[in-house]
């Protein structure tokens, strides 16, 4: 027997069984050992504990019996051959873990699967695309690129992994452009329940191409993608810092509806607002922008150096890697985070009586939560979205056809201490029944609720629609006959989820 297995075999003397299933995350565990001894790393171990520690919300810090890094799209195969074998394996699959929801990457008593040595970055070489590693962060990613002349649509913080960028829907500054990051892949490759690794593209597979482009984690593991670039010589742009006062919150709303209106016909202007309510008494909006065609100071941005005073101006000529790189930084890691989502329609008094919402719901809890940041973001959709999705097979987030240009709001409170836990979540889901209510009552509410942004208690797929559910359902049960990622992957938003 291999020392490997030997020791996750004494491991599971130490620790003891699941419940009702007596010793069964350490057969795994031994299993996966025989097969990848130098991928599997035991709990109590230093490179456990390094890949289990080290994470964008410490909400995500479980106990998985395993932690398996496997390096290629063959080792992962391996890997769900082994874990779907007899009554199989309960497991978590992680990109870059950027999602808060516990249990979304991570797993108590389980197999966490970690793809970090799945970081392959490279620009083809007529430069049409980019292929990444489902691992890679959005930082490696960026930096590929950089001094190339070209880039491509990817996430807006650094840590982001691409594995759920690339199926989640995925947000960047060149939406209003390009549309969705899920609108610009090409190709995936993916691993599915059976173990055998599948290219999904607009001509082969198209129903699980399409399936991906919004559905997340219901179909396999996806292991590399190729996204759509384009020439890119950098962007203008910054973030602008302001006190958040009663009078500036309202000119920073203001400003964003107009805006969302205007960004239709002026797609090469993106905003991006975050308000941040800190434990130190600050209360700050953050106002992201970005011209990305380069241009200086175009005139749909003005209106937004009109808000003052200034704490802090950044604005410049900047490259895509150092740009992404500062905005990433009041977003840390090591903080415990709860986020949840709702998009209305893009009406002015509705979003006021947003942020009411999220500033009576900050007052009563304060006081209650040490070292609470009180953390909120709002940002366009405007109708050309979805104009995009249709040129490389459409995809799966439910918005094709809209009528209406929208906002997204995503409330994102991060703390230190695990006993404020449950204050943090009633607050969050106070927040959505209130924001939801008042969207009823002024007929502005919107069903699409972004899957990365999504709270574990809301229901994002609900929010695609009927017909796009059923879809996604048909091609679960077509890839995956017997449901592997819905019943041994109790993580993620569930295709199968009743609404």
């Amino acid at each position: 027997m291999h020392p490997a297995t030997l020791l996750v075999a004494a491991q599971a003397l130490l620790q003891g069984a699941e419940a009702g299933k007596p010793g069964k995350p350490f057969e795994c565990c031994t299993r996966l050992s025989s097969a990848l001894p130098n991928r599997v790393f035991l709990a109590g171990s230093s490179s456990y504990l390094d890949l289990n520690s080290h994470r964008w919300s410490n909400t995500t810090i479980l106990s998985p019996s395993c932690i398996v890094t496997p390096e290629t799209a063959q080792e992962v195969s391996l890997v769900v051959r082994t874990l779907t074998k007899g009554s199989g394996c309960s497991f978590a699959v992680k990109s870059g873990g950027h999602n808060s929801n516990p249990r979304f990457n991570n797993i108590d008593n389980g197999v966490t699967v970690d793809l970090k040595r799945l970081n392959t970055a490279r620009l083809s070489a007529d430069k049409s695309y980019v292929t990444l590693g489902a691992g890679t962060n959005m930082g490696q990613a960026y930096a590929a690129v950089a001094n190339t002349g070209y880039a491509f649509p990817g996430g807006i913080c650094d840590g982001v992994g691409v594995g759920g960028i690339a199926t989640g829907g995925g947000q960047s500054f060149f939406m209003p452009k390009v549309g969705w990051v899920v609108d610009n892949v090409l190709k995936y490759e993916v691993v599915i329940a059976s173990g055998q690794v599948v290219t999904a593209s607009k001509n082969i597979r198209p129903d699980l191409y399409k399936a991906l482009k919004g559905g997340a984690t219901n179909f396999g593991i996806v292991t590399k993608v190729d996204i759509a670039a384009f020439p890119h010589d950098g962007f203008w742009g910054g973030q602008l810092i302001v006190p958040a006062t009663k009078l500036t919150n309202t000119q920073v709303l203001e400003r964003v509806s107009n805006f969302t209106a205007l960004n239709n016909e002026h797609v090469d202007a993106a905003i991006m607002i975050m308000g941040l309510y800190g434990h130190d008494g600050h209360r700050i909006v953050d106002i992201g922008l970005a011209s990305t065609d380069n241009t200086s100071n175009p005139e749909v941005l003005a209106p937004f150096f009109d808000v003052g005073p200034k704490i802090l101006n950044t604005v410049g000529h900047k490259s895509l890697v150092n740009f992404v790189h500062e905005v990433t930084q009041p977003m840390p890691d090591g903080l415990r985070v709860q986020t949840a989502t709702l998009t209305v329609k893009n009406d002015l008094e509705t979003l006021k009586r947003i942020q009411g919402i999220t500033d009576s719901i900050y007052e009563q809890i304060k006081g209650q939560v040490p070292n609470l940041d009180w953390m909120f973001s709002y940002n366009p959709q405007p109708k050309v979205l979805t104009t995009h999705a249709a040129t490389r097979g459409g995809n799966s987030l439910g918005l094709e056809g809209a009528d209406h240009d929208s906002i997204l709001w995503w409330l994102v409170p991060r703390w230190t201490d695990a006993a404020s836990d449950a204050i943090v979540h009633a607050a969050v889901k106070s927040w959505v029944d209130q924001v939801q209510q008042v969207a009823n009552e002024l007929g502005t509410a919107d069903p699409f609720i972004y899957n990365n942004h999504a709270a574990y208690f809301q229901k994002p797929m609900c929010g695609y629609g009927t017909e796009t559910l059923k879809f996604l359902r048909a091609v679960s049960k077509k890839y995956d006959p017997h449901q592997v990622f819905q019943k041994l992957v109790p993580g993620g938003h569930k295709v199968s989820t009743k609404c």
